[in-house]
């Protein structure tokens, strides 16, 4: 007898290829409850250098305690990062193709461990170098601390050529420089901090050591009639007047430190997680309550035909 084709069972094999679209629906759905409830990595902070206090003497001597945050430690690796004070023009950067003397000057001072200040050298952890850092070392969470002396708002500087020119800060920028020390450039350690100039007023801090490199200031003769004391705010509003103009001056000399750790722009909030992670598995229990409905109307229709033969 003759089977009608409306009644022939499909074979096995053909069984199944009605349920591979759903088993790649409920396979999409888990990777994006995965894709939703793993977080991005948070995106890397940049290097940043803080310093106290926010203002130098521009006549005196003033050491600068350093904070530094967000830099390349490499275990073990040569080198570290250079601290200098001077001014930086242009593409500056040696990882750019700026060059010293140039592109950026800064206070001379000599490479050894017991310098006069003016240059630190923050050694990597391990660094074959580091008997000679003078800045201790960058930590493994990317921070340091150092000091840096500033000579005043004029200093000279040597540039490539071996020729040396006066740095006036008041009619440039000038601030703390960070570059890959032994000439190794490295992008992720090159900054610069602005530091500002402004006469202190009761509460100046007590001048260093000079260097030889560094010309001896005239200090005002004792008869000179002294300056009252007063407040904090007076004494800024009063070097504010007083002090000649910088041309790329700004009212604050620290720039603004970004909160750690930056959160990535991809991280969501607890209650997105949850509501995501429900709606996945409310698609979930869908799919698979469709692939057993499936499964039990294929079974009834196979065993039914098988009856009828």
């Amino acid at each position: 007898m003759t089977t009608p084709t409306d009644q022939i069972p499909a074979p096995p094999g053909r069984r199944r290829t009605g349920l591979r679209p759903l088993a790649s629906l409920a396979a999409a759905a888990f990777l994006a409850l995965a894709a939703v409830l793993v977080p991005a990595p948070p995106a890397m902070a940049a290097a940043r250098v803080s310093a106290s206090p926010a203002t130098a003497d521009p006549e005196y001597a003033t050491q600068l305690r350093l904070h530094g945050a967000g830099f390349q430690s490499v275990k073990n690796g040569f080198g570290g990062v250079y601290v200098l004070f001077g001014t930086v023009s242009g593409t500056w950067r040696p990882s750019q193709g700026g060059t010293s003397g140039v592109d950026y000057v800064y206070v001379q001072d000599s490479e050894t461990k017991d310098n006069h200040g003016y240059q630190r050298f923050v050694a990597f952890p391990g660094d074959p170098t580091a008997y000679a850092a003078n800045g201790g070392t960058v930590r493994a969470d990317g921070t340091w601390d150092a000091t840096l002396v500033v000579p005043g708002a004029v200093f000279p500087a040597k540039g490539r050529d071996g020729a040396v020119r006066q740095i006036d800060c008041r009619k440039v920028r000038c601030g703390v420089i960070t570059i890959g020390a032994h000439g190794v450039a490295n992008p992720r350690n090159e900054t610069f901090t602005p530091v500002d100039f402004a006469a202190p007023g009761a509460g100046r801090a007590p001048a260093t050591k000079s260097a030889a490199p560094v010309p001896s200031k005239v200090k005002r003769p004792e008869s000179a009639k002294p300056t009252p004391a007063a407040s904090p705010s007076s004494s800024a509003a009063a070097a504010s007047t007083s002090a000649p103009a910088t041309p790329t001056a700004s009212p604050s000399s620290t720039p603004a430190v970004a909160a750690d750790p930056v959160v990535s722009a991809t991280s969501v909030s607890g209650t997105g997680l949850l509501v995501a992670g429900c709606a996945v598995v409310v698609v979930v229990a869908v799919i698979l309550s469709a692939l057993w409905l499936s499964r039990r109307r294929k079974r009834g229709g196979t065993s039914v035909n098988s009856g009828e033969k």
